[in-house]
């Protein structure tokens, strides 16, 4: 689908399908403490064949690319609109907790999160998703760094704030932090975006 055009019924109803799968197989992997489930368990509960689901992931590690595409929308739709007098490092902050339930991980999710962080097949969906995200990062960026310069100038801040959120995610998941993680977003962008010229 080419960007900007609308998703048609049957592309809407299939992510539909495709995210209650993969909500399925979250909380079976929450449940179990593990990703060891077979596709045929995950399926039988998502209330579809294995078949559909490999229709609509290849591989099992794939079901999870629709929670990570969803916090990524959020994130997006967070930035979309922010006026450009906001501070950029509270923009970014108020659009990560955006895309959590109430501003907060819950327990529920830090396992989730805990188990992908741990299972490096599940790791590498959660960085590719981030890696989509950096255009969105780019393009929020373009609108606060000086205009001209070399390309790595727009993209380079955009790649450092992606990759800096998800190492203070990865760390406050792993360490059993209770730190205040708005804090800890806010100090690390604050620090990324230091040597940016970012207004």
């Amino acid at each position: 689908m080419a960007k900007g055009e609308r998703p048609t019924l049957t592309e809407r109803r299939a992510e539909e399908l495709r995210t209650a799968i993969a909500r399925t197989a979250m909380e079976i992997f929450v449940a179990d403490g593990d990703t060891s489930a077979k596709v045929e368990r995950i399926a039988e509960a998502a209330g579809v064949s294995p078949r559909t689901f490999h229709r609509h992931f290849p591989v099992k590690e794939d079901v999870v690319r629709p929670l990570f595409r969803a916090t990524s929308e959020a994130v997006a739709d967070a930035l979309r609109d922010v006026p450009d007098t906001t501070d950029p490092v509270e923009a970014l902050v108020a659009a990560w907790t955006a895309a959590m339930p109430g501003g907060r991980i819950s327990e529920f999710d830090r396992r989730f999160l805990t188990l992908m962080v741990t299972t490096p097949e599940y790791r590498l969906r959660w960085q590719e998703a981030d890696e989509e995200l950096c255009e969105v990062i780019a393009g929020y960026l373009d609108r606060r760094l000086p205009a001209g310069g070399h390309p790595l100038h727009r993209t380079l801040p955009a790649y450092l704030v992606v990759h800096a959120t998800r190492h203070v995610f990865e760390h406050w998941i792993t360490s059993g932090s209770d730190e205040d993680l708005d804090a800890l977003l806010r100090d690390a962008l604050r620090m990324v975006l230091a040597g940016a010229a970012v207004r």
